[in-house]
């Protein structure tokens, strides 16, 4: 099953990303996020990891998924922090909790791709279809 996908939208970049669980939706859409925001050169020969945790509680999963969104940009944008894997990610109730290796940007190992200023809430969707997960993310660039 793949990840995620993009899909045209003026202006933005509009993403559907899947999974056969919400801890795989939201590895997805995170996944996707920074496909936009940093691409790899090549492998770093020691890389040195930030462990952060993260969590967020919210009454639906679409403001759940934008608060997670939210919250990775944030690293990204204020430290210069790509996403290098997330180590466990517990999502019940509406309620987060995860724990995020996070790796320094090196423009030697790395190549920025588009700026995103947001994850919006336009047309922010989290869908159960059959026995998978949707998401629909528009991110304003």
């Amino acid at each position: 099953m793949k990840r995620y996908e993009f899909f045209g939208h003026t202006a933005d970049i509009a993403v559907k990303a899947y999974g056969g669980s919400l801890k795989e939706l939201f590895t997805s859409s995170a996944l996707a996020m920074f496909s936009i925001l940093v691409s790899k050169k090549q492998n770093r020969p020691e890389t040195i990891l930030k462990e952060v945790i993260i969590k967020k509680t919210e009454e639906a999963l679409e403001d759940l998924v934008k608060a997670w969104l939210d919250e990775l940009l944030f690293y990204f944008s204020s430290q210069c922090l790509i996403l290098h894997r997330i180590k466990s990610l517990d999502i019940c109730e509406g309620a987060l909790e995860a724990k995020v290796l996070f790796e320094t940007f090196d423009k030697d190992y790395f190549q920025t791709g588009q700026e995103i200023k947001a994850v919006t809430y336009h047309e922010l969707k989290v869908e159960r279809i059959r026995n998978k997960w949707q998401a629909h993310i528009i991110f304003d660039v």
